[in-house]
């Protein structure tokens, strides 16, 4: 595939009739940037499909604008990120950014957005950094922090399963030591005693070492995703530890694209994240038959999916809400995003720019024949700060492999 390709969108929504232009007189080009080659091509993908029904349910204008689409591969590489996005800048005339999905890129972005002031809304990227510590005025989110949905899922491990001590084997970089810094926060006021952690290189494929000396514990959770975490998922169930400790799992472990191969093993497992393939809401299930009748009735729209569905109508709202497609205008207007009636639930922008927004604790369960995750609780307008003081959140040192503490009668916890 090319690096870039151009769409004029057709058709013409409610959206764009609320305009009510007698004819379009410039352009709002939105440049859209994932990868669509290379190993993560899979979230690129998702995201310019839900970017794709968003589209077809825009119209072709917005406030006396035509709206212009250009997609680029990023290759899931930061470097070409950035060169991407030097060319919407430089050369393609492009008004607002869409994306990108991985970590590593979302930073990359993050630096270039700083010195551009070009509107960016992150789709997918979920570093926590990309709207606390490093943020930037003309940058927002529209998915998550690596810790959000954590926060939900230790107070639900703790109080609602009465687990106390808990084994975590994870992938060691830097998603994971968020996802169970977010989990440590609550879970250790909540009542839980201890969490010890157990690292692994991305790109484990063997686990027998780490399994044939895991320690007791109340369940085990995988903190990772993709080929490590299905294979530690088979080898976990081939060494018979399911029978003594249940595995739960960080947000992204039960994948639905991983669920076929997991099989019935994987009915009953927990995690918990801001969308749930399984949601019954009128609206989800309109966005979900909707992106099946565009992309074929075995598709299945995942949270990529969904946040490039959202920002791209982020990007349509702000530039209907602003008039114009004037920097600033623009940026003003996404910061001020509400959406009551995304397909995930309802969501607004803290004053950070990441959503606040509800977080599901998941079940996977067989749906019509097909295995999925399913809401099972509903923690509603929590923030990327959690139950936290922004301020004191931001006080403290960032998650590492090491910080916070897993031993919760640490002083740490004391507040």
């Amino acid at each position: 595939m090319s690096a870039t390709r151009h769409i004029l969108v057709g058709g013409i929504s409610a959206l764009a009739l609320a305009a009510a232009p007698v004819q379009a007189q410039e352009t709002v080009h939105i440049g859209v940037v994932g990868p669509t080659s290379g190993v993560f091509s899979f979230f690129g993908e998702q995201q310019n499909m839900g970017v794709e029904l968003a589209m077809d349910e825009v119209g072709d204008s917005v406030a006396g604008h035509d709206i212009k689409v250009t997609f680029y591969d990023s290759q899931g590489d930061p470097e070409t990120v950035v060169d991407r996005l030097r060319a919407m800048d430089s050369r393609d005339d492009v008004d607002i950014v869409v994306g990108p999905v991985l970590g590593s890129t979302g930073l990359a972005a993050l630096e270039w957005a700083k010195d551009s002031g070009m509107p960016t809304i992150i789709s997918y990227s979920a570093p926590e950094d990309i709207t606390m510590r490093q943020r930037a005025e003309n940058v927002v989110r529209a998915g998550w922090t690596g810790a959000q949905p954590m926060f939900a899922f230790g107070r639900y491990v703790a109080e609602e399963l009465g687990h106390e001590r808990i084994v975590m084997v994870g992938q060691d970089y830097s998603f994971p030591y968020n996802q169970i810094g977010g989990f440590l926060e609550t879970f250790c006021r909540s009542g839980g005693e201890s969490v010890e952690r157990i690292w692994h290189p991305t790109g484990t494929s063997d686990y027998s070492s780490i399994l044939a000396t895991l320690p007791e514990g109340d369940a085990v959770l995988y903190n990772g995703a993709g080929s490590d975490a299905l294979s530690f998922f088979e080898q976990y169930h081939e060494f018979g530890i399911d029978e003594r400790m249940p595995l739960i799992g960080g947000s992204n472990f039960y994948a639905v694209g991983d669920l076929p191969e997991m099989g019935e093993a994987a009915l009953g497992g927990v995690s918990a994240l801001q969308y749930a393939e399984g949601l019954q809401t009128e609206n989800f299930i309109e966005f979900r038959d909707a992106f099946r009748a565009m992309h074929g009735d075995d598709a299945m729209p995942l949270a990529p999916a969904e946040h490039g569905y959202v920002a791209f109508l982020m990007a349509v709202q702000a530039v209907e809400k602003a008039g114009s497609t004037e920097r600033d205008p623009v940026i003003a207007a996404l910061r001020d995003t509400e959406m009551p009636d995304a397909p995930r639930g309802p969501l607004y922008l803290d004053e950070y720019g990441n959503p606040v927004q509800n977080i599901y604790i998941n079940e996977v369960q067989e749906v019509d024949g097909r295995l999925v995750n399913v809401p099972i609780e509903t923690y509603e307008e929590v923030s990327q700060f959690g139950p936290f003081d922004p301020e004191e959140y931001l006080a403290s040192e960032p998650d590492s492999r090491d910080f916070p503490p897993g031993d919760c009668s640490d002083p740490y916890y004391d507040d």
